[in-house]
């Protein structure tokens, strides 16, 4: 099981398609109507129809081919070779109010493995499970949040390249910073035509 797209919402499809492009993801993006959002997670497994019998058997809301899980879509799609883009899915994160329920709904219903728990020090406690190459952050904030949803996305690159390409693009993007990570550094894609929070993020230089 590992991720292989993302479907996202955008008020103005054709712009956030085109923001999309020139962020040149891995991944297979799909952009729908609606609020800006990333609606959900598209995850390949061999087998879709036993894949989707499994989850229901372990208490998941299942759709046709959409597992509903603690507030997250994940569309199950037979495996694929993801496309090739400048940029790898480090990790998506999700918002949730219980980390008790949100370690049974996304490690014992949905499958994925719980590599770290812990609080961040930043006012929230993170959970981090791994799926495939990548990794799904759970973050459940001292003050709850309003509503459970994925909050946004973070990919691997040579940090500065990808700055360089994007800026020389005209797309604004951050500052490099240091990441919370130690021995990582990061810089935020603030193209609003994404619709969601965006993240680079690389190894520090020497």
């Amino acid at each position: 099981m590992r991720i292989t797209g993302l479907v996202v919402s955008a008020a103005d499809v054709p712009a956030a398609q085109q923001a999309w492009s020139r962020l040149d993801a891995g991944l297979r993006i799909e952009v729908v109507e609606g609020d800006p959002a990333l609606a959900g997670v598209v995850l390949s497994v061999a087998d879709v129809e036993a894949t989707s019998r499994l989850l229901e058997r372990r208490g998941v809301e299942v759709v046709g081919d959409r597992a509903l899980v603690h507030g997250t879509t994940w569309l199950l799609r037979a495996e694929q070779n993801r496309p090739d883009g400048a940029l790898a899915l480090d990790h998506v994160v999700v918002d949730s109010p219980d980390a008790v329920a949100a370690t049974a709904d996304f490690g014992g219903r949905l499958g994925l493995d719980l590599r770290l728990d812990r609080d961040t020090g930043f006012g929230f406690r993170g959970l981090f499970f791994r799926c495939g190459d990548a990794v799904v952050e759970v973050v459940v904030r001292d003050e709850p949040a309003a509503s459970s949803s994925l909050s946004g996305a973070a990919w691997r690159c040579d940090v500065a390249a990808t700055r360089e390409r994007l800026v020389a693009a005209g797309v604004d993007v951050s500052e490099i910073r240091r990441g919370r990570k130690p021995g990582t550094v990061v810089a935020t894609v603030r193209d609003a035509g994404l619709g969601v929070p965006t993240l680079l993020v690389g190894p520090a230089a020497d």
